[in-house]
């Protein structure tokens, strides 16, 4: 019970600061744009920008790729059907908060409260 209580605990806290830290994310990225170089120190932390890519296929060239991912999924259900598949499972645990409560759960850590004006 004694580990539950404190993964609680801290659970609550990391996403806390997950939410302070996504509305934060857009004005960090706007003052890191006007770094040299997109790069930045402060206290230990490194800042860089980076570059995401979307690819946008054109059409035929989506169908085929989705014709490939068919038969790779075929490929995989055969083989797990013929036993050719070794499978190692590992007890794990999820935690999360319900959307109902979340606010009220979250406004118990005093940066969430400090942050969002609670």
């Amino acid at each position: 019970m004694k580990a539950l209580k404190q993964y609680a605990k801290m659970y609550i806290k990391l996403k806390a600061i997950e939410e302070i830290l996504k509305d934060l994310h857009p004005t960090v990225l706007r003052e890191l744009r006007k770094y040299p170089e997109g790069k930045a120190d402060f206290d230990g932390v490194e800042f860089h920008l980076t570059k995401k890519v979307v690819r946008k296929y054109q059409k035929d060239i989506e169908e085929k790729l989705k014709e490939l991912r068919k038969m790779i999924d075929g490929l995989k259900a055969e083989a797990e059907q013929n036993g050719l598949v070794e499978i190692t499972e590992k007890e794990t645990f999820d935690a999360s908060i319900p959307r109902s409560a979340k606010e009220q759960i979250l406004a118990k850590v005093t940066e969430y409260k400090q942050y969002f004006g609670g």
